[in-house]
């Protein structure tokens, strides 16, 4: 098993979008409600901190891995991609931090879809929060040691500039949540 030890640094904007937990007010409106709960999209530790969660990498390089598979030149033998190597054989250690607190973050109105699918018709103001100038060290154990050190830089590079993190990323035509590895190191 390798450990591998990724400082990236943010090229555009993170946002959050957490499933809430509070519920409205009777006498509460639409808008007030949001105002008031927006900071609850924030994933956080019991400190403040903000992380990534742990399952947004994960699957963030497999599918960056089945991406590359797709035409990326990133194939094994014959069609088989890595994608289920990347799948199965890595394990993240922990939710990374992104160097920001909850109260680093700023207030973003988006008028969106009602019931988040673009197929609604329905729109409404939604308040999500967003960090600028944001990083985070990516602890990613390597469990399949068939995956070399060459392809998987390649699926994080990739990770990065195509998929991203959080809401409104690459991945589902967005723009947020690029990033950029700043050091790479595999032991």
């Amino acid at each position: 098993m390798r450990v591998a030890t990724i400082e990236v640094k943010g090229l555009t904007p993170y946002s959050q979008s957490k499933p809430l937990q509070s519920e409205r007010k009777k006498e509460e409106t639409h808008d007030d409600f949001d105002q008031r709960i927006w900071q609850e999209r924030i994933h956080h530790d019991d400190a403040g901190n903000v992380f990534i969660p742990a399952t947004c990498i994960s699957q963030g390089l497999a599918v960056s891995a089945s991406y590359l598979g797709k035409g990326g030149g990133l194939s094994k033998k014959g069609q088989a991609t890595w994608a289920e190597n990347f799948r199965c054989g890595l394990a993240i250690a922990n939710s990374p931090k992104i160097g920001k607190t909850v109260d680093d973050a700023v207030a973003e109105r988006v008028y969106c879809h009602a019931d988040g699918k673009r197929t609604c018709g329905t729109r409404v103001w939604r308040t999500f929060p967003i960090f600028h100038d944001w990083a985070a060290t990516f602890v990613i154990h390597i469990l399949d040691d068939t995956i070399p050190e060459e392809i998987f830089k390649k699926v994080v590079e990739a990770f990065g500039l195509f998929n991203g993190v959080g809401r409104y990323r690459p991945q589902n035509n967005g723009y947020l949540g690029r990033f950029v590895i700043e050091k790479f190191e595999i032991a």
